[in-house]
């Protein structure tokens, strides 16, 4: 990677203002990348070494309310106000279309626009998402529990991370790990805080159920890959198998492949990044 460029800029949005990276140039094909419920634009990281390439501009996102993004008012969260930011997002940099990939709630984003704005999306790709409504609670309930953490309040950085460490779950824990949790503080009185808002992501979280997933699946006209996870988190799937061979059925078109990880380490996945890797090609 170190023969790209990349760049951490912020993107003045109406809604906000939202921190970006560019791995690439401004002047190649844009691909947005949009975390999850709680994640940050280094969720993407080991992906972004496989996805760099001379034609490709690699734009990762904080979503509003997480990471180094503004956190805004309660009430200007929901699929529907993210998504009006990412697509404004691809206009600011100047992308008239442009593929999106999407980890979670990303891949709910990513959904909501193939059907607000499917003239914008050339390719869509959902990591281990594909509506809030039909997810395992087991696995829901893994990811609510997760959101204790923004409330957090340690001395040291490597205090946090030990904390999750032993706390996620997470296996295997790689430096990735180590780097992603550390990104998601910020100086606190003498200590550090997850800079991320717990409210704004309780809100997205209730906000998944307010949308028809199944008649939202129908808007996927562009060309889409499912990357679904087959070990459980919490006990249960995001992606069910009874999800997997309904969308199947509603998008007969969409790519989809399984990968032996969970929720959070498909995004360390080889197997996960390289079958991106091709379908964007």
């Amino acid at each position: 990677m170190a023969a790209f460029t990349e760049q951490d800029f912020d993107l003045r949005l109406t809604s906000g203002r939202v921190r970006a990276r560019r791995i690439g140039s401004p002047k190649a094909p844009l691909v947005l990348l949009v975390h999850g419920l709680s994640a940050h634009l280094h969720a993407f990281d080991d992906i972004v070494d496989v996805l760099t390439a001379p034609y490709r501009q690699l734009v990762a996102l904080d979503l509003r309310g997480r990471g180094r993004s503004e956190i805004t008012p309660t009430g200007t969260y929901g699929l529907d106000a993210h998504c009006r930011d990412v697509l404004e997002a691809a206009t600011q940099l100047e992308a008239d279309q442009f593929d999106l990939v999407g980890w979670s709630m990303g891949a709910m984003i990513g959904i909501g626009i193939a059907n607000s704005a499917p003239e914008r999306l050339r390719r869509l790709v959902l990591i281990d998402g594909a509506g809030g409504d039909i997810i395992d609670p087991g696995a829901v309930d893994k990811v609510a529990k997760g959101l204790a953490r923004l409330e957090m309040v340690v001395e040291q950085r490597s205090d946090y991370v030990h904390a999750l460490k032993t706390a996620s779950g997470i296996s295997p824990w790689t430096p990735f790990w180590n780097r992603y949790f550390e990104y998601e503080l910020g100086p606190h009185g003498q200590g550090w805080k997850p800079t991320t808002s717990k409210s704004a992501c309780v809100e997205d979280l209730n906000g998944r159920l307010d949308h028809d997933w199944s008649v939202l699946w129908k808007g996927i006209t562009m060309p889409a890959l499912l990357v679904r996870c087959l070990l459980p988190i919490g006990g249960g799937f995001v992606v069910s198998d009874s999800v997997r061979d309904e969308i199947r059925r509603v998008v007969p078109g969409m790519k989809m492949v399984e990968v032996e990880s969970d929720h959070y380490t498909v995004m360390n996945s080889r197997a996960a990044a390289d079958a991106i890797n091709e379908f964007l090609i």
